[in-house]
């Protein structure tokens, strides 16, 4: 599966379609500020200032801070159209409208914003992992992550490491998760020194689970090699004899 443009022009455009479809369903007062009319229009405004804030001429804006408010902005009118369309019990809506939180977090990314609201970028990541197969596919999809995880380290991983925020460590996880599937060892590697770095808890338990995927999956012979190795480092059990 094709990964959505980080494009401005196509994330107003699929925003307007959904908010126009949770707007026929949902059951929401005009006058109320979660309006899916009311989103529509607060996204377009938004859109058209990020777009003169300096992305549409592909250049960097003179203050980054700034991109990361309206980005932050941007991603909390998704969040609300996503619950107005929870609200009209359309769970398929709502997942059609977090997978908007991916391209319009790369935009922000890629014009020199930070990102500080992982929820529904991560639900989308876990998307896109579950519709994509081919390891070529998986590649593009782990750049995104590590664009995602480099923009988001300044607000997230100052976080205790027994005690990371949520959507980090899911972050880092499902890169971890991608990263296997790309069948690349060059990038299995560094996402996994991630998780026994970062999530020290989480190690073992990842690495098991891995060992487990290895016998249900068949994993290239160098892909096993390299989870094999890090499970006897660190998840296999040690005994005392």
């Amino acid at each position: 599966m094709r990964l959505p443009p980080a494009d401005l022009s196509y994330v107003m455009e699929r925003f307007d379609e959904l908010a126009e479809q949770v707007d026929a369903v949902a059951d929401i007062s005009d006058a109320e500020q979660n309006a899916p009319q009311q989103l529509r229009d607060a996204m377009a405004q938004l859109v058209d200032l990020l777009a003169r804030l300096g992305g549409a001429s592909g250049t960097a804006p003179d203050h980054p801070g700034e991109l990361t408010t309206y980005g932050d902005y941007g991603l909390h009118l998704l969040d609300q159209l996503a619950d107005a369309a929870s609200q009209a019990d359309r769970a398929d809506l709502r997942a059609s409208i977090e997978r908007l939180n991916l391209p319009f977090a790369l935009w922000i990314i890629r014009n020199g914003g930070e990102v500080r609201q992982l929820g529904g970028i991560v639900n989308a990541l876990a998307f896109f992992a579950g519709q994509t197969h081919q390891p070529s596919s998986m590649a593009d999809l782990y750049a995104c992550c590590c664009e995602l995880i480099e923009a988001a380290s300044a607000a997230y991983d100052k976080a205790g490491a027994t005690s990371p925020a949520e959507p980090w460590r899911l972050l880092l996880l499902n890169r971890a998760i991608v990263a296997t599937r790309t069948h690349n060892p060059e990038l299995m590697e560094p996402a996994y020194d991630a998780i026994v770095e970062q999530l020290p808890t989480d190690a073992e338990r990842f690495f098991t689970e891995g060992m487990e995927q290895m016998a249900i999956v068949d994993y290239p012979e160098h892909v096993r090699e390299v989870v094999r190795r890090y499970y006897l480092t660190h998840a296999k059990p040690r005994h005392l004899h």
